[in-house]
């Protein structure tokens, strides 16, 4: 995918880096394309290699270009044996990916090594990761694509007398049938009282005529994530659920205008935030204003009140204000955006309108 990310990360290893290993899915999939269950990415300045069982052997064998693929028998014996064939004795690891226990088998597993638990290396895949090259972004947009396509689908589906399971499991089945990779079900579906909670799993609750249902959902391709949510109305509104679904929808607005290189995500957040607390909806916004995405749905950096990073080009992020109203109704509206020279590329198409079914 794109340009070879292994040999991006090893023009950037430091000099007190001699050897690093990746023992994560997400992290293994960015650096070689393989999906899998299991599987280890062992990468020096020269040379690399994906240690990975026999289950998935001869698929990486057939999958996996940028690297060496071995057998893995026994894991640490394995890696200390590679790197005292390659003169090398210090190997940094994924501080934030690895348990205490984690960490204390591979010291008594490895004891010819210098282990670096460092953040050095989660900080230098996080900097790769966070910028996406123009065909991870060519995958976000064609993810972005089936979701949207899946959007104008259930808006069709959605009356009175269907559950939120029934439309979670439509949006799941629509998007695979439209070719997202994975098959997922699980979206946040909830209507009614239930959608002023930011994270509500979908229950057997029945839509009703005049509810609000707010659907968070998105596809995946070629591994690369889409995110989206639409708040949509059943049938009629009261003049409160207007006014708090304008109130979302400009919130937003006022955050896309302040979206660019160079400013800071924690000053982003605040033009939508400030915004919701001074119509009067100060405690009914409590989640960040956005996340970046990209193999995995949370990435770095994040629109929250204590994120100071500042945006970059390249980056694919979240723009998701909400104001929920405890056991009434809750709005979110959710578009997913590239950051641009110039400013930004909104890969979400569907209308952010107040759409009444």
């Amino acid at each position: 995918m794109g340009a070879d990310k292994i040999k991006r990360l090893q023009k950037r290893m430091p000099e007190s880096m001699e050897a690093a290993l990746f023992c994560d899915g997400a992290n293994r999939f960015y650096l070689t394309g393989m999906r899998s269950s299991a599987g280890n990415v062992l990468i020096t300045r020269e040379r690399a290699w994906l240690i990975i069982d026999f289950r998935y052997l001869e698929a990486a064998q057939k999958k996996v270009t940028n690297c060496e693929v071995v057998e893995e028998k026994n894991l640490y014996e394995q890696v200390q044996a590679i790197l005292k064939a390659e003169g090398l004795k210090r190997l940094s690891i994924h501080s934030g990916l690895t348990t205490l226990e984690g960490f204390r088998r591979m010291e008594a597993s490895m004891p010819e090594l210098i282990l670096d638990s460092s953040d050095a290396l989660a900080r230098l895949i996080d900097d790769l990761r966070r910028v996406k090259d123009e065909e991870e972004i060519a995958c976000h947009r064609k993810a972005q694509e089936i979701t949207d396509h899946t959007f104008s689908h259930i808006c069709g589906f959605i009356r009175p007398g269907v559950t939120e399971i029934d439309i979670a499991r439509e949006l799941g089945v629509t998007m695979t049938e439209l070719g997202s990779d994975e098959k997922v079900f699980g979206f946040i579906v909830a209507s009614g009282p239930n959608s002023s909670l930011p994270h509500g799993v979908a229950t057997n609750r029945i839509v009703r005529k005049g509810d609000f249902v707010t659907m968070d959902f998105g596809a995946v391709y070629n591994g690369y994530m889409a995110d989206m949510t639409r708040t949509v109305a059943v049938g009629s509104v009261t003049d409160e659920q207007r006014k708090v679904y304008e109130t979302v929808r400009e919130a937003q607005k006022r955050a896309f205008d302040v979206i660019r290189p160079g400013a800071v995500c924690r000053d982003v957040d605040a033009a939508a935030r400030d915004y919701i607390y001074a119509e009067g909806y100060e405690g009914c916004f409590s989640h960040g204003l956005g996340h970046s995405v990209g193999i995995e749905i949370h990435e770095q950096p994040r629109f929250s009140t204590a994120c100071t990073d500042r945006l970059t080009e390249g980056i694919v992020i979240t723009v998701e204000p909400g104001i929920y109203l405890k056991n009434r109704f809750g709005v979110r509206i959710e578009d997913l955006v590239v950051v641009r020279k110039d400013g930004f590329e909104n890969l979400t198409t569907s209308p952010r309108e107040l759409i009444i079914l």
